[in-house]
């Protein structure tokens, strides 16, 4: 839900670089391999702890596969699409392309 004075979606703030992640995490399915998303993290300025400390748990979180590997989540998807819209990072599916 956006913030009614600052046009703003819900807090917490991801930043931009952030956000940059989330879409990233969002195309591959919502769920990554710990090791690859450190390896995004990385390129954005940040760790993937420090990210999901900032933003909380029930945004984004740590978890295991059935086999023991670790992983990370994105939890709340309206949460990450509100942020990725307002830092115009959001990335199409195909079919929403427009041809100029």
């Amino acid at each position: 839900m956006l913030d009614q004075y600052n046009n703003c979606p819900k807090e917490p703030d991801p930043s931009f670089e952030g956000a940059v992640f989330l879409g990233w995490l969002k195309k591959r399915g919502g769920v990554r391999k710990a090791k690859d998303c450190e390896r995004k993290c990385q390129e954005n300025g940040f760790t993937a702890k420090e990210f999901i400390k900032q933003v909380g748990v029930e945004n984004v979180r740590i978890g295991q596969t059935g086999n023991g590997n670790k992983v990370i989540k994105l939890v709340d998807t309206v949460w990450a699409d509100q942020w990725m819209i307002y830092y115009d990072v959001e990335v199409p599916h195909h079919r929403h392309w427009k041809s100029l």
